[in-house]
């Protein structure tokens, strides 16, 4: 894995949304690599919208996303997709995993998409490995619908590692969680932090996430109104 020695920066972000309604109302970050930084606020207060326009899953109205000091609004979407694969995991609040794939085949998808060429097994080898980490690989013939939340998530976790990502991003991720698989889930993300020297920015409602969190950026209104 790469030195975690990058930075994403927004700068005076906007998003505007149907209605008038400002997501992000010239909004300022920047993600320093191997920390957590966790983005808190209530819903409606424009936490997705951030994490989706630093990751490069949306553009901003107005203002740029700078990787590396690089500004991205001169990228196309198919470089977009390639920083996306390369550099970054996601692990959504719906986990997202494609029902007719199953656990082994679901964690595979990005190393599949990036590197074609390679063979399958040794995709497949990869993602067991992966499984077997985190206690699942018990599930590598399931199905999605045959797991519960907290065995979904990990298989999420595995797919998004398995690319060897130096940021993973996370919207809501304890959403769909019962309170001891989140909190499963928040140490993971603390041991993954520390041993991988992976960087997370997570999107949450969940304060617990605070106990784990270098930094914090308290979102309202499309606004910051405090940093931590």
């Amino acid at each position: 894995m790469a030195e975690n020695s990058f930075i994403i920066s927004g700068e005076n972000l906007i998003k505007i949304y149907e209605g008038n309604i400002r997501a992000l109302d010239d909004m300022s970050v920047s993600i320093s690599g191997g920390k957590i930084t966790v983005i808190l606020g209530p819903s409606g207060s424009g936490k997705t919208t951030l994490l989706n326009i630093l990751a490069l899953l949306d553009r901003p109205d107005s203002g740029n996303v700078l990787l590396n000091g690089k500004d991205t609004s001169f990228l196309s979407e198919k470089e977009k997709a390639t920083i996306r694969n390369r550099m970054f995991g996601f692990i959504f609040q719906f986990f997202h995993l494609i029902p007719e794939l199953t656990v082994e085949e679901n964690v595979m998808v990005p190393l599949m998409i990036r590197n074609p060429d390679v063979s399958f097994d040794v995709h497949r080898e990869k993602a067991i490995t992966l499984l077997e980490e985190f206690h699942i690989e018990n599930k590598k013939h399931s199905y999605p619908n045959q797991l519960s939340g907290g065995e979904k998530q990990r298989v999420a976790i595995c797919r998004s590692l398995i690319g060897e990502p130096e940021i993973i991003f996370a919207d809501e991720p304890t959403g769909n969680l019962d309170r001891k698989a989140a909190s499963e889930l928040i140490s993971l993300i603390e041991i993954l932090n520390k041993n991988k020297n992976i960087a997370f920015v997570i999107a949450t409602h969940n304060e617990n996430f605070l106990k784990i969190a270098a930094n914090v950026i308290y979102l309202s209104g499309g606004k910051i109104v405090h940093r931590g």
